[in-house]
């Protein structure tokens, strides 16, 4: 009986120590696993096909910063000039409307000026008066060379002179200071002629109104180039550099592209918005582009050779980024990266990743659910 009692007795110690043996061997390997396994997701064929992951392999390509600016177009000063009335008066023919292409030189309308027809006036009456006073000191000096008149004669000659001069001079800058012709014509008609070609851009004369001098009477532009008045942000102005080529896109023509050149950057800063003015000049192709037509000037620059991937690659964990390498089939490691420039939807990759590595693009964040799923909720 005591035998039998001690025969249980040790087997229950070994059954004992076996359970715990084979525990603690258990514990060990499971801790062993997932000391291996925390950082990869191993799934079949079926669930990474329910899943929607999708994978490719990563090359070095060429990468640029984009650079978008907001802005408006504007006429190029040298190209557009306004054309006014410079005389007042009243209208009596105009030859022109509105959208017209003008050619230099071209009449645009005929004013009659009682103003044009006294300044022509006075003119004429002080020109006048300047020859018969020239022709005066002429009889005078030859009279004093006979000494057939005193030197006091011709000394008040020549004053006379000077002065009838100066009120001639006076009389045809009035002229030129109103853009008018010197001539010898008494009439109060002037012609307004187109000072450049181009197109016409208003029209503000009416046959039969009274006008001022200062009126406009159209505004002629050449818009086979435009400029696009855009802001640069601060932390923007690192990448470029004048000179750079972009294109513009107009609000009014989204499916439209300008080919433009970056040509000025300013050199201060609004204090307000805190932006640099920038102009980027470009072709008008088909007149398509109106003066004050709001859009965006997309600059390219800071090409060079790296490894972008798509946005939805990379996801995020305490503040850092990682990214999914299919290191086998269907085995997906979670890899930290460090990250570039984001544009238009791609990242570039600094670090943690080489070409040739095939990485998931899509369906990343299901991955890392999974990777966490006993954390996720806490993340």
């Amino acid at each position: 009986m005591k035998k039998q009692t001690l025969i249980l007795i040790f087997s229950l110690l070994l059954i004992s120590a076996s359970i715990y043996f084979w525990k603690f061997s258990k514990t060990n390997n499971d801790l062993e696993s997932t000391k291996e396994t925390k950082d990869l997701v191993k799934l079949s064929l079926e669930n990474q096909k329910s899943l929607g992951i999708e994978t490719e392999i990563i090359q070095k390509e060429s990468i640029q910063t984009k650079i978008e600016l907001i802005g408006e177009t504007e006429a190029v000063p040298d190209a557009i000039i306004d054309v006014p009335a410079r005389i007042s008066g009243r209208i009596t023919s105009v030859f022109f409307v509105e959208g017209d292409t003008i050619k230099k030189g071209q009449k645009l309308a005929t004013i009659d000026s009682p103003e044009l027809a006294k300044l022509r006036s006075t003119y004429l009456v002080a020109k006048s008066k300047f020859t018969a006073a020239e022709q005066n000191l002429i009889r005078v000096q030859s009279l004093v060379k006979m000494n057939l008149a005193a030197k006091q004669e011709f000394i008040d000659a020549e004053a006379n002179l000077k002065v009838v001069e100066s009120e001639k001079n006076a009389a045809e800058e009035n002229l030129r200071a109103n853009g008018l012709p010197i001539d010898n014509s008494a009439s109060g008609v002037y012609t307004v002629f187109a000072p450049r070609s181009g197109l016409a851009l208003s029209r503000n004369a009416i046959p039969g109104s009274i006008i001022l001098g200062n009126q406009i009477l159209t505004t002629i532009a050449e818009l086979s180039s435009l400029w696009f008045q855009a802001k640069i942000f601060e932390n923007d102005l690192k990448y470029l550099s004048e000179g750079d080529k972009g294109k513009i896109i107009l609000n009014a023509y989204p499916d439209l592209e300008f080919e433009g050149t970056l040509e000025h950057i300013g050199e201060k800063v609004d204090p307000e918005s805190r932006t640099v003015h920038a102009r980027v000049v470009f072709k008008n192709k088909n007149r398509k582009a109106k003066i004050g037509l709001f859009g965006k000037a997309i600059l390219m620059v800071n090409q060079k050779e790296g490894i972008q991937v798509s946005e939805e690659s990379v996801q995020s964990y305490q503040n850092r980024k990682f990214i999914f390498i299919e290191i086998k089939p269907n085995e997906f490691q979670w890899t930290e990266v460090k990250i570039g420039n984001v544009n238009d939807g791609q990242v570039e990759i600094l670090s943690g990743i080489k070409p040739e590595e095939r990485i998931v693009t899509k369906s990343a964040f299901e991955l890392k659910a999974i990777l966490f799923k006993s954390t996720f909720g806490g993340e």
